[in-house]
């Protein structure tokens, strides 16, 4: 294995895709532990904030400020961390909000995205990885150059 590049490339690639299907569990495991516990409630699209791009040649995107009242009777607004162009949400649009009952302000808006998108995107390229590793299984990984026999 020693300076072959068939050899490294699978170990590199294996690996990246263990820890991305590692992450994208932990995500999945860690939303599905959270909307377990949440209670759920309606929450009100306030307003719409900007969020610039980092790239000059790109516009930014929008998220929504949501407010909802806890059983408590605290009125709490919350972003997520998510943003879309064009918006996904309009202003006045009612919102299905998942809480901790505990810590109200920390929501999640209950959409697909919202929920499991960074576990969908992350166990994605994981397995795009994984099919990466699997093709290169089949690559002989001995070196091709062609040896000369010694006269």
């Amino acid at each position: 294995m020693k300076n072959n590049p068939v050899a490294i490339l699978r170990l590199v690639f294996g690996a990246v895709a263990l820890v991305l299907c590692a992450i994208a569990w932990l995500l999945h495991h860690n939303t599905a532990s959270f909307i377990a516990s949440a209670s759920r409630t309606q929450g009100e699209v306030m307003r719409l904030l900007y969020v610039e791009s980092s790239e000059r040649d790109e516009s930014g995107t929008w998220k929504p400020l949501v407010r909802f009242k806890a059983p408590s009777g605290e009125v709490v607004e919350f972003a997520p961390s998510s943003s879309s162009s064009p918006p996904a949400y309009k202003v006045g649009e009612t919102v299905d909000v998942f809480f901790d009952p505990n810590d109200p302000q920390d929501a999640m808006l209950d959409g697909f995205f919202s929920l499991w998108g960074g576990a969908v995107i992350t166990g994605g390229l994981g397995l795009v990885f994984m099919l990466v590793t699997a093709v290169l299984l089949f690559v002989p990984a001995t070196d091709t150059a062609p040896r000369r026999r010694p006269r």
